[in-house]
């Protein structure tokens, strides 16, 4: 028995073996149960203290079998399935003690077969039969008994053997294949979405940054005309990064990207944008966008810079953009309606719960730093 193999973990098909093997140990006490009110209904003075102690003693023990199952490996330990043959054996030879002759063989001695063969295979359990098979032929000897019965009995320990070790093999085997099958299966799935996802990737690369590169090689004479195209590829490789490397169905950089897309269209000012932070679209964080795209339109419209920084990063409990320009700088108490700042973005924040600070002065340029709270 120490070649038991005991695995160190424990797949999902061993959780219904296990539930097949403590039913297997129910209705084997039961039966053992229903023997011994037959032995007492048909049996000449049996020793009923015999009795009660393998029925009360055989009760303790299906319960411990159920406490141990609690751990599965223990219940594959060669040590349990050893001490649940030797209490198997003392309930089979009970019998004979109690004057009661082989009347107590049967599902109880039953069960430990499917114990082996849920702690190994079918070969274990072929060996466990023989051990059952030898304890009653010794037994029909000592008992000078070989009835037809006793011998059939003797016998179909070996056919539950079979049955079982053979049974508890197949379900493993099939298990095995089809996790096997679904593995293969995903690695395919895997291999094409890769596939897929290149596809789309050497497409986007193709539609853009050939072109891109062709437009140059058209106008390499035109600085306006080449920055210009320079520009548009490098927002598009940007866009193209950020939604690589996202998790999220509707980004949040990807809203900040469109919002500073449009300004530098509509105002043909360059907005240097770094996001290190990304999360789904929420009602807050829309109203954080939107307020940002003003903050770029008062520094594109007012600021007399030539460009304009954006910064948004994650906080523990807020998200946070800054908007700045190095620009000439306002009077913050005497410019915000002129600059539209009460409206579009203070208040803007305040209805979602966030806030927003201004820092401007001649020398320093403008900082409009707004923040809302996650998860609104």
């Amino acid at each position: 028995m120490q070649d038991l193999p005991v695995e160190t973990a424990i797949e999902p098909i061993e959780n219904i073996l296990l539930k097949i093997v403590l039913a297997f140990r129910i209705l084997g006490w039961v039966w053992l149960l229903l023997l011994v009110v037959s032995s007492l209904a048909t049996t000449s003075a049996p020793n009923l203290s015999i009795l009660m102690a393998m029925l009360f003693g055989s009760l303790l023990w299906t319960i411990f079998t159920f406490w141990i199952s609690r751990d599965q490996r223990r219940v594959k330990s060669a040590a349990f399935v050893i001490a649940d043959g030797i209490v198997v054996l003392l309930v089979a030879n009970a019998s004979y003690y109690a004057g009661s002759e082989s009347l107590l063989h049967g599902g109880f001695p039953i069960s430990w077969l499917a114990v082996v063969a849920y702690a190994s295979d079918m070969r274990w359990t072929i060996g466990a039969s023989v051990v059952l098979f030898l304890n009653q032929w010794i037994g029909m000897e000592i008992a000078g008994s070989y009835t037809t019965p006793d011998q059939v009995g003797a016998v179909v320990f070996f056919v539950y053997a079979v049955i079982i070790g053979f049974g508890f093999d197949l379900i493993r085997e099939r298990d095995f294949l089809r996790r096997a099958a679904n593995k293969k299966l995903a690695i395919v799935t895997q291999r094409q979405i890769q596939h897929d996802e290149q596809l789309a990737l050497a497409d986007q690369l193709h539609d853009s940054v050939l072109q891109t590169l062709h437009a140059i090689r058209v106008v390499p004479d035109d600085p306006v005309q080449v920055s210009f195209i320079a520009r548009q590829q490098e927002r598009e490789l940007r866009k193209t990064i950020y939604s690589l490397r996202s998790e999220h169905e509707n980004p949040f950089v990807t809203a900040m990207l469109a919002a500073r897309d449009d300004v530098e269209d509509l105002y043909g000012i360059e907005i240097d944008m770094v996001c290190s932070y990304d999360t789904e679209m929420t009602v807050g964080l829309s109203g954080l966008v939107e307020a940002t795209r003003e903050a770029m339109i008062n520094a594109a419209k007012h600021s007399g810079s030539d460009l304009i920084l954006v910064y948004c990063s994650g906080e523990i409990d807020t998200v946070t953009v800054f908007v700045r320009d190095k620009g000439k700088g306002f009077d913050f108490a005497t410019s915000t309606d002129g600059f539209g700042i009460e409206n579009s973005i203070i208040r803007r924040l305040e209805t979602i719960g966030g806030t927003a600070l201004i820092h401007s002065s001649p020398e320093f340029g403008t900082e409009v730093e707004m923040s809302v709270p996650k998860g609104v």
